[in-house]
C-alpha cells in the first residue's frame, strides 16, 4: 500500500494527534521536496509536522528531526500560511468521514480580529492531492491553496482564493466499516455477477483498491456464502483491522527484492504481502516517516543516477567521434613506407633506371626491393632532386611524429572509454539498499549516499560526512540535542556526528572511538597523532551565506588520538 487509504489514515491521525494537538506553530517552510513543514512546539519539546501533497507520495508524519529545507525565496503558499498560522495553536486534527481528507483547526490569538479561527484541509487523494487554508465560517472561504483548480479543470468544484471551499465528492451510501464490524448496520445484497473488489470499494467507506483486494481475498478463502455473507465480511474486516487498535502492533515497510526500494506499508494481519526483505517499526507514524523519506531519497538517487548515465552516454558518443577523427587523421604504415621509399630512391638518383618521364614525376625500378618493381615518384619541377628528396623525408618525419601524437591520444581516449563503460555498467548494478540496525531502527533509517555509518559496542551510531552536502545534513537534519559533533582541529576533514541512542552508558569511550574516526577521515590520516575537537551539537551552527558544510562552534574540548578506524566499531 503505497498511499494510505481511509482506514489506515484514521489510525495515523490517532498516532500523530498526541504530538501536535495543543502545540503552537513556530514557523512554516517548504522542504527541498516541496513538503509543507510546520515547526511546532508542545510540552517544552520542538518537532516538525510534515505534509506531502505529491501525487505519488501524499502522506503526513511527525518527526523530531528537521527536514532539509528548500533554498531560495519563500513561496506564496508558505507566505500565506505564515501570515495566518504562525503563533497559532493547533486545536484539533480530524478526518473528514472516512475519506482521505484531514482537517486542522487553528486558533491564532495574535490576530486581533474576531475571526481568528482557521482550517487547513489536506486532501491526500493521490493525483489530485492538495492543501487549502480556509476561514472557520460556514461555508468556509478559501484564503490560500497549494494548487489552484479552475472551473475549466474541474466542473464539480473550484479551488481559488475567495471562493467557498467544498469537500471532494464522497462515496454515496457507503457503510461505516467500524459499524459493520460491530454488525450494527445492514449491507446491500451482493449479486452473483458483481465484481467483489469493486462491490466492496463501492459499499464500504474508508477502503481503497488495495484493501478491497485484501478483503476480497479473505472472503474467498473463507468461502462466500450469500446467507452468511455479512457475518463473513464482518469477521474479515475484524481480522484485518483489529491489529490497528493494538498499540503493540508492528508495522512493516516492504522492500523490493531486486533493489530494496520501499513498496508499501503493511501490518501483521496483511498476509501475502510482497515477498522480500522488510523493516519493522513500532508504530504507523515511524513506518510512514521512513517510507516517505526513503521514497524521496530514492527519487533523488534515481534522478542523479539518470543524469550521470546521460552524461556518460554523451561522453562515450563524443569519444567515439574523436576516435573516428583520429583514425581518419592518422597516416597508415603503407603510406609512411611509400614516403620513405621515394625519399631513399631519390637519394640514389644517379643510379636509378628511369623508365619513363612525365610532367608530374618519373617511373623507375625500385632498387631497394631487389626486383623489377615499377614505382612512380612525384617530383616538383621547381625544386631540385635533392630538395624533392628532403621534401619526402620531411613529410615522412612529420607524418610519423603526427602518428605518434595521435596514437597517444587514441590510447588515452580508449582508456577513458573503457573507464566510462565500466562506470556505466557499475551504475546499472548499483542497489539502493538501506541497511538498518535491528537494535536501533530509528537511528539508521535514512539514506544518504555521502554518509558513512558505524555502530559502536554501546549501540550508538557514528556518522561520517564524505562531502559538503553530507556534512551539512549531519548538523541540520540528522542530529538531535544529545549528540556530539567532532572534527580534526585546524585541518580539512570529514564532519563526524556521534548519535547517542543509549543513554544508560557513559559516552567517553564512544567519543574516543568517534575521534579516531574523525582523524582517519581527515588530511592527517597518516600522522601518528591528531587533535580532534568535540562539542555538543547545540553548540554547532551553520554559517549564513556560506558554502555547505561550513560551521561555527563553541565550548569545544580536545582529544588527542591516533587516526585509525577502530576494530571495535562495525560498518552498517
Amino acid at each position: 500500500m503505497r498511499i494510505l487509504e481511509g482506514i489506515p489514515l484514521h489510525f495515523q491521525i490517532k498516532t500523530v494527534s498526541p504530538f501536535i494537538q495543543g502545540a503552537r506553530v513556530q514557523k512554516i517552510t517548504l522542504s527541498e521536496n516541496r513538503e509543507t513543514c510546520f515547526e511546532i512546539r508542545s510540552h517544552n519539546q520542538s518537532g516538525f509536522f510534515v505534509l506531502s501533497s505529491h501525487p505519488e507520495i501524499c502522506f503526513f508524519y511527525y518527526s523530531q528531526l528537521k527536514p532539509l529545507m528548500k533554498k531560495g525565496k519563500e513561496s506564496a503558499w508558505t507566505q500565506i500560511l505564515n501570515k495566518y498560522l504562525v503563533g497559532a495553536q493547533i486545536i484539533q486534527l480530524e478526518q473528514m468521514g472516512w475519506d482521505r481528507v484531514i482537517r486542522f483547526a487553528f486558533q491564532n490569538q495574535k490576530i486581533w480580529e474576531e475571526k481568528n479561527h482557521f482550517y487547513l484541509y489536506c486532501e491526500l487523494t493521490g493525483r489530485n492531492a492538495n492543501c487549502i487554508l480556509t476561514t472557520a465560517d460556514d461555508p468556509p472561504s478559501i484564503l490560500g491553496c497549494q494548487k489552484t483548480v479552475s472551473a475549466e479543470q474541474n466542473r464539480y468544484r473550484t479551488i481559488t482564493v475567495g471562493k467557498p471551499y467544498q469537500l471532494p465528492p464522497q462515496k454515496m451510501n457507503a457503510i461505516d466499516p467500524l459499524l459493520l464490524i460491530q454488525q450494527k448496520v445492514e449491507l446491500s445484497t451482493l449479486k452473483l455477477n458483481d465484481d467483489l473488489p469493486k462491490w466492496l470499494l463501492k459499499n464500504i467507506d474508508g477502503i481503497g483498491p488495495f484493501l478491497a483486494a485484501k478483503i476480497a481475498e479473505c472472503l474467498i478463502n473463507r468461502g462466500i456464502n450469500t446467507g452468511m455473507f455479512q457475518s463473513s465480511l464482518s469477521a474479515c474486516l475484524q481480522d484485518i483491522f483489529q491489529p490497528l487498535f493494538d498499540q503493540k502492533t508492528v508495522f512493516s515497510v516492504s522492500l523490493s527484492p531486486q533493489n530494496h526500494l520501499p513498496l508499501g506499508i503493511f501490518w501483521s494481519s496483511m498476509k501475502n504481502s510482497p515477498q522480500g526483505p522488510s523493516l519493522n517499526f513500532p508504530n504507523l507514524n515511524e513506518a510512514v516517516k521512513y517510507f516517505v523519506q526513503t521514497s524521496w531519497s530514492q527519487r533523488a538517487f534515481l534522478s542523479q543516477k539518470k543524469k550521470k548515465k546521460n552524461f556518460i552516454e554523451k561522453e562515450l558518443l563524443f569519444i567515439e567521434e574523436e576516435l573516428c577523427r583520429v583514425d581518419q587523421s592518422m597516416v597508415d604504415e603503407e603510406q609512411l613506407n611509400a614516403l620513405l621509399t621515394r625519399g631513399n630512391l631519390l637519394k640514389l638518383y644517379p643510379q636509378l633506371n628511369i623508365l619513363e618521364k612525365q610532367p608530374k614525376g618519373i617511373f623507375v625500378n625500385n632498387l631497394l626491393t631487389g626486383n623489377s618493381e615499377k614505382i612512380f615518384i612525384e617530383i616538383d619541377p621547381l625544386l631540385s632532386i635533392n630538395q624533392n628528396m628532403q621534401l619526402y623525408f620531411r613529410k615522412y618525419r612529420k607524418s610519423k611524429a603526427r602518428n605518434s601524437i595521435l596514437q597517444k591520444k587514441k590510447e588515452e581516449l580508449e582508456f577513458r572509454k573503457k573507464t566510462l563503460e565500466k562506470e556505466r555498467d557499475n551504475l546499472d548494478e548499483v542497489l539502493l539498499y538501506q541497511e538498518k540496525d535491528q537494535k536501533s531502527p530509528n537511528q539508521s533509517g535514512f539514506f544518504e549516499p555521502g554518509i558513512l555509518k558505524f555502530l559502536t559496542p554501546s549501540n550508538n551510531i557514528i556518522l561520517v560526512g564524505k562531502n559538503e552536502k553530507a556534512n551539512h545534513l549531519l548538523v541540520t537534519r540528522f542530529s538531535s540535542r544529545d549528540d556530539y559533533w567532532l572534527h580534526v582541529r585546524d585541518y580539512p576533514g570529514s564532519h563526524v556526528l556521534l548519535r547517542i541512542s543509549n543513554q544508560s552508558v557513559t559516552v567517553s569511550e564512544d567519543l574516543f572511538l568517534a575521534a579516531q574516526v574523525a582523524g582517519y577521515y581527515s588530511s592527517l590520516r597518516n600522522e601518528t597523532s591528531v587533535t580532534v575537537v568535540y562539542t555538543s551539537i547545540k553548540n554547532v551552527k551553520t554559517l549564513p551565506h556560506a558554502r555547505l558544510g561550513k560551521m561555527t562552534f563553541r565550548n569545544e574540548k580536545n582529544l588527542i588520538v591516533t587516526p585509525v578506524l577502530p576494530h571495535q566499531i562495525r560498518r552498517i
